[in-house]
């Protein structure tokens, strides 16, 4: 049996090693790790590859510049040229996690990066460089940020920007602890973040022209005891605006319904997302969102803590949710992981939403001990079958290699239609794992752009094949500190009938399109239709040929 991924990092030309403090991990700030960004952006096809640097402690406490974040360029066939000075990004600060949306309306894909220090605004000049609009953007934020998401708040056109953070990190302060705070397991570990105090989230309304305003508290969102880790907009109860979906690390997660101009309120412990179904607040890392039992709503899934599971929330309908971990099979199959980065996509093309996760323990103090804990851990694909998860017997050794995992970007990286993987390794080299279980002709990619040519992040889209309906929307968030492929991924089975897409745009629009086919990737512009119809690649070493300066 072939495996399920195959890692083609030796050949990639992606040679990128992050660091991340000290190896002994003695501060909570040296474990949350980096985060991973797919974007095209050169618009030749292609998804480039933007990885989060951190940096050495003896670097943070002098102050000094840290290693560069990097950027590769895909040149097709699995083969990358790292072009950071080039396009004229290195962001040498502490950093976590990076966004990707077009925030000038000129259809270029912009980058956001979040740091522990000053976050950075990079917008994309459409000429193979970036120009940094940090200064004029107002986003020059000095606290310790960790994920971040576009989405378009008041339907404006423009895009706005959620902003995650964590906790005030101060040593002395966690020195002060008392040591009952400092152990796990009977191991003195590292402190926290219990006991550290939140770093309140902030949400920016873009005003255009690359200009935002912080408008957290006027928008309703202001929640001073979250902190935050993960953040994903998606629309929750189906009404045709984005709500947002906030992970947070040992405090009550967080779910902000839109009231459809940009108004916020605060609805996650009635809706049932808040808590585990014990009624406890997990350590919440990733999140993601899809529509796991195709029934046309939104679902939920949330990493969490080794020990604990990787929580599932049903949507039940009009935006109120069911914890079903343990129905699903998913409680018993992460409860020994401690997981950040995560996905919910049909990874085998079978028509039905899978998982994928990463995983690494935050206590190198585990390793080799009596608590039979392993700090580096391995990737886990968890396939649906039925309203079920289960896992491959063989996966591979691309997944059972144990690593530092934190942030994953997912997305079609070969032009072949089926979902591939990023993943940023703290202390380690980052991984290309390549998806080896789907087959072109049974997947349908689809881009959705707004009338500018940027991705219409928040559009919803229905596919009709035979008589299977899917529901997928338009997300670059989610995951943890990353930013994934804004292209779509059916899963379809030609033989069961024709395929029939209806959109719903983020205006408010709709459109129908038929005649569509699988093995292709189609390309749709509001307003215009299709604009693009290209078959998919059935062999990956074949690349599309491209043009460079």
């Amino acid at each position: 049996m072939k495996s399920a991924f195959t890692d083609v990092t030796a050949d990639s030309g992606v040679r990128f090693t992050n660091v991340f403090g000290t190896a002994k991990k003695l501060w909570i700030r040296e474990t949350t790790g980096s985060g991973a960004a797919l974007l095209d952006y050169d618009r030749d096809g292609d998804l480039d590859v933007y990885l989060v640097q951190g940096m050495s402690w003896e670097q943070a406490e002098r102050g000094a510049p840290g290693p560069p974040d990097r950027f590769y360029r895909n040149d097709g066939g699995w083969r990358f040229t790292d072009v950071t000075e080039a396009a004229r990004l290195g962001d040498t600060d502490w950093g976590g996690g990076v966004a990707v949306g077009d925030v000038d309306g000129d259809g270029w894909p912009d980058l956001f990066v979040a740091n522990d220090g000053p976050d950075r605004l990079y917008r994309n000049r459409g000429d193979g460089s970036f120009e940094d609009w940090t200064a004029r953007s107002g986003l020059s934020d000095l606290r310790w940020n960790t994920s971040a998401a576009f989405g378009d708040i008041d339907r404006d056109g423009d895009l706005d920007l959620y902003v995650c953070a964590y906790i005030e990190f101060d040593p002395d302060f966690i020195r002060s602890l008392d040591p009952k705070f400092c152990r796990w397991k009977d191991l003195l570990v590292m402190c926290g973040p219990n006991g550290l105090p939140a770093i309140p989230d902030r949400l920016y309304r873009n005003l255009g022209g690359g200009r935002f305003e912080d408008v957290t508290q006027a928008a309703g969102v202001d929640q001073p005891d979250g902190k935050g880790l993960g953040v994903i907009f998606f629309d929750a109860d189906a009404d045709g605006d984005q709500d947002l979906y906030v992970a947070n690390d040992s405090t009550p997660n967080h779910l902000f319904r839109n009231d459809g101009r940009g108004r916020f309120e605060e609805d996650a412990l009635l809706a049932g997302v808040a808590l585990s179904e014990g009624g406890r607040a997990q350590a919440g890392m990733g999140a993601d969102s899809g529509d796991l039992d195709a029934d046309g709503d939104l679902d939920l899934v949330v990493t969490n803590f080794q020990d604990d599971y990787t929580t599932l929330y049903r949507n039940d309908g009009e935006g109120h949710y069911t914890d079903v971990s343990e129905l699903w099979g998913l409680a018993l199959l992460t409860r020994e992981y401690l997981s950040w980065g995560v996905r919910l996509a049909d990874f085998d093309l079978d028509g039905d939403l899978d998982l994928f996760q990463v995983s690494g323990h935050v206590y190198p103090q585990v390793e080799g001990t009596a608590v039979g804990e392993s700090y580096r851990q391995r990737a886990q694909l968890l396939l649906q079958q039925g309203g079920r998860f289960h896992e491959l017997e063989t996966p591979g050794a691309a997944l059972a290699e144990p690593r530092s995992g934190r942030g994953a970007a997912f997305g079609d990286l070969d032009g072949d239609g089926d979902t591939d993987v990023v993943i940023n390794v703290m202390d380690g080299l980052a991984v290309l794992l390549r998806n080896d279980l789907g087959a072109a002709e049974r997947a349908l990619l689809v881009r959705l752009i707004n009338p500018q040519g940027g991705d219409a992040l928040g559009a919803r889209a229905e596919l009709q094949n035979g008589e299977r309906r899917m529901v997928r929307e338009v997300q670059t968030g989610g995951s943890y500190l990353s930013s994934n492929d804004p292209r779509i991924v059916f899963g379809v089975d030609p033989d069961r009938g024709p395929l029939r897409l209806k959109v719903r745009w983020p205006s408010g629009a709709s459109e129908s399109f038929e005649g569509l086919r699988a093995g292709f990737e189609v390309t749709i512009q509001e307003r215009k239709g299709i604009v693009k119809n290209e078959a998919l690649r059935n062999d990956a070493t074949n690349p599309r040929e491209h043009e460079h300066d």
